[in-house]
């Protein structure tokens, strides 16, 4: 899994539907997630990238839960929160 990133956006190689970008002109927190209205930081938006690959792709062979509900953390919400949010992210990319 890897994340992309510019001084303007982030990427995933995993979650390509996905994505952060940095506002034009303003300063922190100035950062959104495709699945996420609030502004954030630059280490909001991060934790956030990371988060939504490792619930799209979770590795078994590691502690993902603790490093889930962690980075969940960063962004002010639960783990379910989290997966909710994502889950409409997918249904109303389906039905556009």
């Amino acid at each position: 899994m890897t994340i992309y990133e510019c001084s303007r956006s982030m990427t995933s190689s995993v979650t390509p539907d996905e994505w952060a970008w940095r506002a034009v002109g303003d300063d922190e927190p100035a950062w959104r997630l495709s699945w996420l209205p609030n502004q954030l930081t630059r280490e909001q938006a991060w934790a956030g990238m990371q988060l939504q690959e490792i619930l799209n792709h979770p590795n078994p062979a590691s502690d993902h839960d603790a490093h889930a509900r962690a980075l969940s953390d960063q962004l002010g919400l639960t783990v379910q929160q989290t997966l909710h949010l994502l889950h409409q992210r997918m249904l109303d990319r389906r039905h556009s």
